[in-house]
C-alpha cells in the first residue's frame, strides 16, 4: 500500500477512536515516563514498535541510571539523540544528537551546573508530555516548543518558537552515552539537507552510524566546526570532533520540520530510508502512522475491570514491551554485524537481550506477535546459517558484546520453533542452537569464559571459574530446549545427548544445605557464607542462591525429588520468602525488589512464585504473584523496582496480571497464577480470541475458588499453548480465602521431569582433579604433601618440575616431601572414566619470621578504604596464594587505587628477594599493574627504591584471565622496613567496554626471602 494511503486509512481510524470513550483506547493508557526514574532505565521519547530509532532527549552518562540517557531527575536537557537502549543494565548509543537554541550559536554543550556555557536547557516536566510514538518539552532558556515523533528508520521534529526570532539546530554527532566517539563527519548539501556520521566504540562495538537531516524550509545560515572552531566557507568536515549548525528565520508560533534518517550502512542506505518512510509527509502525518502501528499492537490485548492505574501499568508494560528487539537492516536489506556489511532478504534486528527477554517476552511473542517472532527468530538464525558469526549472548546493534552468559538465544529459538511458529525453518533452528551448544570458545576475549569445555566434561561449571552455578543451571536449561527441538526432528541421538547434559544441576546440589553450591574440578564443594554478598555474587550472576537453586524449570520434579517431595519444597520455598535476615557486603544492583530472599529485580528468580503450583500449592502461587504485583508495579516514574531488561519486567506483569505464566518456555505450558483484571482478551493473529474473565472483584479477592475452561469445570493448574491459539474462555471464580482443594490432585498439577534412559547419568564421566587439602603454598624448611583423589579407585601421577604428567610420570604412593620451591603437577585415572584435569601448584620455599619479636610483621595499607569485599592488608601475607578466581578470598582488591603495603619487621632483617602476586580478568574490570616498585628503610621515613618494573600488556594478553608473580633479586639487602607499591593499570583501553575509567588493581601474597 502506498504511504499517503496508509496515512489516509490512519487519520480515519484515529477519527474513529477519537469518537469512542478514551478508556476504550490501549494507546491512552500508556505513559513512557513509568521507568524513567528510580533504576528503570527507560527514555521517554518517541518510537514506534520495533523500529530502528529512538528519538528521546539525551544526557551524558553521569552513573549507571542513566543507561538510557535519560533520568527523571534531570532538569537540564543537551538534546535530542536517534537511538536508545530501553531498560537496560548497559550503557550505550545516544547517536546523532539535535539541539535547538536561540541567541548566540554554542558548539559546546557546557555544563548541567552551568547551562548558560553551552547550548544546554533547563526545562521542567510540567511542560513535558510524552505518549506512544511522541515526545515534546519546552527549553525554558530558550522558549522552544520540541515535538518528537518517529517511522521506523526516520527521527521527526518539530520545533515552534515562542515568540518570532531566529533560531539555530546545533547537530552534534560526538554526542554519545558511555561510548568512544573515534570519527566524525558533517557535510551542506544543500538550503534543505543535510548529512554526517559518527563512528565509535563501545556496547555496540566499533560501528559507525550515518544520518541524512531534512528541513522542512530552507535556511538563513549554516557553519561547520571542527573542535568547536567554526570552519569558513567550507561544506565538508570531517576529524573526531567534528558538528555544525543551520539557521532558520520564524514567525512567532511558525514551525521548524526536521526528518532525521539513520542507517549503520551507508549514506545511500540513510537517504534511501528517508525516501521510502518519511518523504513529503507532514510531521502530522508521521505521528497519526506512528500512533496507528502502536494501537495496532496494544489492540491484540484489551483488558477490562480494575483501576486506571492498573491499565496504566499493563498497557505501559505492552509499550515497553513492543520497543525491542529493534531493525537494523535498511530498506534494501543491507545492515551491519560484527563490522562487515551484509545483504539480506529478511528484515534484520539486533538488540537482543535475550539472557533476559526468553523468559517471558519472547513467549509472549510467540502467543501475541507470531509474525514478528518468525522475522526475529529468523534474523537469529542467520547469524549461524548466513553469515556464520554465530548466535549471539546479548547483541547490541549488530555487535555481540558478551555481557551475560550462556548461549541464551537458543531459549526463544527453540520454543519458536516447538510452537509450530509460521515461516520458521526448524531445520535452520537447530543447526544453529545445536552449534551454540558445542562451541568451546566465547565470541569476545575480553569477558570470563562460560567454562564450556568444563562444563561438557564434568556436566557442570566449576567452582574455579566465576558464577559457576549461574552458568551451569542456565546451560543447563538451554540443553533441555535443544534436547525437546531434536526429538521434534525425530533426532533421538541428539534428544538423549543434550537431556542428559540439562541434568548437570544435580551435580550441584548440596544435600546438607539444600541449595545449589559450586563445586571444583577436584568435587570439592566450594566454601561459601550466604549471609555476604560478596560470596553469593561469586556463584551467581544477576541473582542470587535463593533463586539460581530453584532455577531449574525443565527438571521442577527432579529437584522436588532431591529435596524431599512436594512438601518439603513448599516449606523450602515457604523459608526463602520469609526469611528476612540481613547480609553483609555489597550486594548487585540488579538484585532488588525483595520479598524474604526472593528477589524480583532480576530474572532467575521470576519464575518462583509460580513454583507452588508444581507442589500442589497453588494458593500460595496466587499470594507471593500478587504480592509482587501490587509491591513492585507503579504508574509512577519510578515504577519500576528495577531495569525492564528491554521488556522482560513489563512481560513478567503482563503474564501475571492476566493469569497465567511461562516457566520453562519450550514446555507449552503457562502456569496459573491470579489474573487481576474483570476481563482479559488476546486477539490472536489466527483471528481466534482467547478470554480471560474473572469474577467476584478480583483485584479485592486474589484466591481462585473454581475455574471454567470452554464451559467446562477445569482444574489443572496450567494451560497448555495449543489451548490459548484455539481461542476459548477460562472463567475464573475468586474468593478472599485459599481454596486449598482446587488444582491439588496430582493430575492436576504441572510435571517437569527429564527422564534419563538406563546408560545415562548427569554424573561426570571424568575423573575428578586430584588435590592437595592443605591449602598453604608457603613453607620453611620442609613440606608434606598430601594427595587425594574423590573419584575411587583412581590413580594419581606427578611431576615435581612442571612437566605435564601422565602415566610415564612418577606414581603418587605416599605423601610427597619437599624442601625447596617446587612446581607440583598432578593427573589422575580411573578405569572407564576420562582422565582428570591436571592439578597444578607452587610451593614456596621461604621462612615465618619466627624467631622476630612477636608481633612481627605488620602490615599496613595506604588505603585501606579502597579495598573490595572483606579483604584487608593481613591476606598478604596470610600464606595462601591467590588463583585465577577473583573471589576465592585470597585477594585484595583496590577500585581505581594503587597498592601501597608497608611491613614492619620489628627489626632489621636481610632480604635476598620479594615478589607479589596479581590477576588480570578483563571481563570483570580487573587490569594488571602498569609496574611494580619495591623500597626499603630503616627509619619508616627516608626509603630508597632498590626494585622497580614497569610492565606492558597487549590486548591479546589480557583478552583471558591470568595470574603472575613480579619477583625482584636484591641481594642481601638490610632493612627493617620494607614498601611494596603496585600502580593501578590507569585509564582503562579504548578497547574495552569500560574504556575511560579505572579498573580494578587485585595482588595477594607477598613473599620475602
Amino acid at each position: 500500500m502506498h504511504v499517503k494511503n496508509i496515512i489516509i486509512f490512519s487519520t480515519l481510524i484515529l477519527g474513529f477512536w477519537a469518537c469512542q470513550n478514551r478508556s476504550q483506547r490501549p494507546i491512552d493508557y500508556v505513559d513512557p515516563m513509568i521507568g524513567t526514574d528510580g533504576i528503570g532505565h527507560t527514555f521517554p521519547g518517541a518510537t514506534v514498535p520495533f523500529g530502528m530509532v529512538q528519538l528521546s532527549p539525551s544526557n551524558d552518562f553521569k552513573s549507571w541510571n542513566w543507561c538510557s540517557g535519560y533520568h527523571y531527575s534531570d532538569s537540564v536537557l543537551k538534546g535530542f539523540a536517534h537511538t536508545h537502549i530501553s531498560g537496560a543494565g548497559l550503557a550505550g548509543l545516544g547517536d546523532i544528537l539535535l539541539m535547538p537554541m536561540v541567541g548566540e550559536v554554542k558548539l559546546n554543550p557546557g555544563t548541567e551546573e552551568d547551562p548558560e556555557s553551552g547550548y544546554r536547557s533547563r526545562f521542567s516536566h510540567d511542560r513535558e508530555k510524552a505518549s506512544a510514538g511522541y515526545y515534546s518539552v519546552v527549553l525554558d532558556d530558550y522558549d522552544v516548543h520540541v515535538e518528537l515523533t518517529a517511522s521506523e528508520r526516520v527521527g521527526c521534529h518539530r520545533y515552534t518558537l515562542g515568540k518570532e526570532g531566529r533560531l539555530n539546530v546545533i547537530i552534534d554527532p560526538t554526542h554519545n552515552i558511555m561510548e568512544k566517539v573515534l570519527d566524525t563527519g558533517v557535510e551542506f548539501l544543500s538550503e534543505t539537507e543535510f548529512r554526517g556520521y559518527k563512528k565509535c566504540d563501545g556496547e555496540a562495538g566499533e560501528r559507525t552510524v550515518y544520518f541524512y537531516a531534512k528541513f522542512s524550509k530552507p535556511v538563513s545560515g549554516y557553519g561547520l566546526a571542527k573542535d568547536d572552531e567554526i570552519i569558513t566557507e567550507v561544506f565538508k568536515l570531517n576529524g573526531n570532533n567534528t558538528k555544525a549548525f543551520v539557521q532558520f528565520d520564524l514567525q512567532s508560533d511558525e514551525a521548524l520540520e526536521v526528518q532525521v534518517a539513520l542507517s549503520f550502512v551507508s549514506y545511500k542506505g540513510a537517504k534511501a530510508n528517508y525516501e521510502a518512510e518519511v518523504k513529503g509527509n507532514s510531521f502530522e502525518e508521521t505521528l497519526a502512522e506512528a500512533k496507528h502501528k502502536w494501537s495496532e499492537k496494544l489492540n491484540k490485548i484489551h483488558v477490562k475491570g480494575t483501576s486506571e492505574s492498573d491499565k496504566r501499568i499493563f498497557y505501559t508494560g505492552m509499550y515497553h514491551s513492543f520497543i525491542s528487539p529493534n531493525l537494523v537492516s535498511d530498506v534494501d536489506g543491507k545492515y551491519w554485524l560484527e563490522g562487515k556489511a551484509y545483504p539480506s532478504k529478511i528484515p534484520q534486528y539486533s538488540n537482543y537481550s535475550t539472557w533476559d527477554t526468553y523468559r517471558a517476552l519472547n513467549p509472549l511473542f510467540t502467543i501475541i506477535e507470531q509474525g514478528k517472532t518468525a522475522e526475529f527468530v529468523n534474523s537469529l538464525t542467520s547469524r549461524y546459517t548466513e553469515t556464520k558469526v554465530g548466535l549471539p549472548v546479548w547483541e547490541c546493534l549488530g555487535h555481540d558484546n558478551v555481557c551475560m552468559i550462556g548461549y541464551n538465544a537458543v531459549s526463544p529459538l527453540a520454543d519458536a520453533a516447538l510452537k509450530d511458529i509460521p515461516g520458521i525453518d526448524k531445520e535452520k533452528v537447530y543447526q544453529a542452537v545445536r552449534a551454540a551448544a558445542m562451541s568451546l570458545e566465547k565470541h569476545s576475549p575480553n569477558y570470563d569464559k562460560n567454562g564450556m569445555a568444563e562444563y561438557i566434561r564434568l556436566g557442570y561449571v566449576p567452582a574455579e571459574l566465576n558464577c559457576a552455578v549461574s552458568k551451569t543451571t542456565e546451560q543447563n536449561y538451554y540443553d533441555w530446549c535443544i534436547s525437546q527441538l531434536a526429538k521434534k526432528l525425530g533426532n533421538q541421538n541428539d534428544a538423549a545427548l543434550f537431556a542428559e547434559r540439562s541434568m548437570g544441576y544435580k551435580n550441584l546440589y548440596h544435600p546438607v544445605k539444600k541449595f545449589l553450591y559450586s563445586k571444583y574440578t577436584t568435587g570439592e564443594w566450594r566454601e561459601m557464607n550466604p549471609k555476604v554478598w560478596d560470596d553469593l555474587i561469586a556463584n551467581y550472576v544477576s541473582g542470587n542462591i535463593w533463586g539460581y537453586s530453584a532455577y531449574v524449570p525443565h527438571d521442577v520434579n527432579g529437584l522436588i525429588e532431591l529435596m524431599g517431595g512436594k512438601e518439603v519444597f513448599a516449606l523450602w520455598l515457604d523459608d526463602i520468602f520469609a526469611d528476612t535476615t540481613q547480609i553483609g557486603g555489597h550486594t548487585h544492583v540488579d538484585i532488588s525488589g525483595f520479598i524474604g530472599k526472593y528477589g524480583h529485580g532480576d530474572e532467575p528468580s521470576q519464575h518462583m512464585p509460580y513454583l507452588y503450583n508444581y507442589a500442589g500449592q497453588p494458593w500460595k502461587t496466587q499470594e507471593k504473584v500478587r504480592q509482587v504485583i501490587n509491591d513492585f508495579y507503579f504508574d509512577l516514574p519510578d515504577g519500576l523496582v528495577n531495569n525492564d531488561d528491554l521488556g522482560q519486567m513489563s512481560a513478567w506483569y503482563i503474564f501475571s496480571s492476566m493469569g497465567f505464566y511461562p516457566v520453562c518456555p519450550g514446555d507449552m505450558k503457562y502456569i496459573i497464577g491470579s489474573p487481576l483484571f474483570k476481563e482479559v482478551v488476546l486477539n490472536l493473529e489466527n483471528g481466534k480470541q482467547f478470554k480471560v474473565k474473572a469474577k467476584n472483584k478480583p483485584k479485592e479477592n486474589i484466591y481462585i475458588q473454581s475455574v471454567m475452561l470452554n464451559g467446562k469445570p477445569y482444574t489443572k493448574t496450567y494451560l497448555t499453548h495449543d489451548q490459548i491459539m484455539d481461542g476459548g474462555e477460562l472463567i475464573c471464580i475468586m474468593g478472599s480465602t485459599p481454596n486449598k482443594d482446587w488444582g491439588t490432585k496430582q493430575g492436576d498439577l504441572p510435571y517437569a521431569k527429564v527422564d534419563l534412559n538406563k546408560n545415562q547419568s548427569a554424573l561426570p564421566k571424568i575423573t575428578y582433579k586430584p588435590y592437595d587439602k592443605d591449602n598453604s603454598e608457603v613453607f620453611e624448611g620442609s613440606r608434606r604433601i598430601e594427595l587425594t583423589c574423590h573419584t575411587s579407585n583412581a590413580k594419581i601421577y606427578y611431576t615435581l618440575d612442571g612437566r605435564t604428567p601422565n602415566k610415564r610420570s612418577g606414581a603418587y604412593k605416599k605423601p610427597i616431601i619437599i624442601s625447596k620451591t617446587s612446581n607440583l603437577k598432578a593427573i589422575a585415572y580411573a578405569n572407564g572414566m576420562e582422565q582428570s584435569f591436571i592439578y597444578e601448584r607452587t610451593y614456596y620455599a621461604g621462612r615465618r619470621f619466627a624467631e622476630l619479636e612477636k608481633g612481627f610483621p605488620k602490615i599496613t595499607l595506604l588505603n585501606e578504604s579502597k579495598k573490595f569485599g572483606d579483604a584487608d592488608g593481613s591476606m598478604l601475607l596470610d600464606l595462601e596464594i591467590g588463583s585465577e578466581s577473583f573471589n576465592d578470598s585470597r585477594w585484595t582488591g583496590f577500585d581505581g587505587e594503587d597498592m601501597v603495603a608497608t611491613i614492619d619487621f620489628g627489626q632489621p632483617i636481610s632480604i635476598n628477594n620479594v615478589s607479589i602476586g596479581y590477576l588480570s580478568n578483563t571481563g570483570v574490570w580487573i587490569f594488571p599493574p602498569s609496574s611494580v616498585r619495591i623500597s626499603v628503610s630503616m627509619d619508616n621515613d627516608n626509603y630508597n627504591t632498590i626494585g622497580y618494573q614497569k610492565l606492558n600488556f597487549s590486548q591479546e594478553e589480557m583478552g583471558k584471565p591470568f595470574l603472575r608473580r613480579q619477583d625482584f633479586q636484591l641481594g642481601r639487602t638490610e632493612a627493617r622496613y620494607l614498601k611494596v607499591k603496585v600502580n593501578n593499570f590507569g585509564l582503562v583501553p579504548d578497547w574495552h567496554a569500560a574504556a575511560g575509567h579505572k579498573g580494578w588493581l587485585f595482588v595477594d601474597e607477598i613473599l620475602i626471602n
